[in-house]
């Protein structure tokens, strides 16, 4: 694979609505694109749109929860990079809107597994690789408005709340060695998870927009947009940011 003075960004969930969109962006602006998704084929149909964009990009399969698959995902990063630039930690499931009591152990595991430890697992990797490379790097993780306010779906709401920390753990950390770390905390979003919510009738559509002072879905864009502008120079001095997304929801 080609070295170029490109930077490069690792987007994970990349087969997804979010994902998708965020590898058409960063690409248009001249980053090599990473992308990841657990469905090897959905990553291969973004890398297919950036290419026929004129864009950069190459697909990558792994399951963030499983550790020796997200190893072997950084080692090929590594050999066909030489270099991570900045990382959009997008992938992360649902929660299945199950109140606490009613949990079962596997639910909850599995919500720990992915969401949480897999973000972690990522974040891990990403922070190696920018410690031993100049000029450092940015890393986004996809946090939910469920990360810094209370919400019914409890083992969603708690691993957000875990990537919140782990966002503003590692700003603390790795600031004064050149690694930005901040998250994005979107509210009902017309894409990727958000359309399950969406999906579930006018009713529980209405309830969720009611939240929003806005009074619709977002789109991807506008969080992909976000992101853009946490990855860039200007945003140089923000560190450990949790940017809500959402329409006005956090301002209750």
């Amino acid at each position: 694979m080609s070295q170029t003075n490109k930077p490069t960004i690792l987007i994970t969930g990349g087969g997804g609505g979010i994902g998708s969109v965020a590898a058409g962006a960063f690409a248009a602006r001249g980053y090599r694109v990473a992308v990841c998704d657990i469905r090897l084929d959905a990553a291969q149909l973004t890398v297919d749109a950036v290419r026929g964009a004129g864009g950069q990009a190459d697909a990558y399969g792994a399951d963030i929860g499983d550790a020796a698959q997200v190893a072997a995902l950084f080692e090929r990063i590594a050999a066909d990079y030489g270099r991570l630039d900045a990382a959009f930690n997008n992938a992360g499931i649902g929660g299945g809107g199950i109140p606490l009591a009613d949990i079962s152990e596997e639910d909850w595991e599995r919500n720990l597994r992915i969401n949480l430890s897999g973000t972690w697992r990522c974040m891990k990797h990403e922070i190696r690789m920018m410690l031993n490379q100049e000029g450092g790097g940015a890393i986004v993780n996809n946090c939910s408005i469920l990360g810094i306010n209370g919400g019914a779906n409890a083992s969603y709401t708690a691993t957000k709340h875990g990537i919140a920390g782990l966002t503003k753990s590692a700003a603390v950390s790795y600031a004064a060695k050149g690694i930005r770390v901040n998250a994005v905390c979107p509210g009902l979003i017309e894409a990727g998870l958000g359309l399950n919510v969406i999906r579930r009738g006018e009713d529980a559509l209405r309830k969720f927009l009611s939240l929003h002072p806005i009074g619709r879905a977002g789109t991807a864009m506008e969080v992909v947009n976000a992101v853009l502008w946490l990855c860039s120079d200007e945003a140089s001095f923000i560190h450990g940011h949790m940017m809500p997304v959402d329409g006005g929801y956090s301002s209750h």
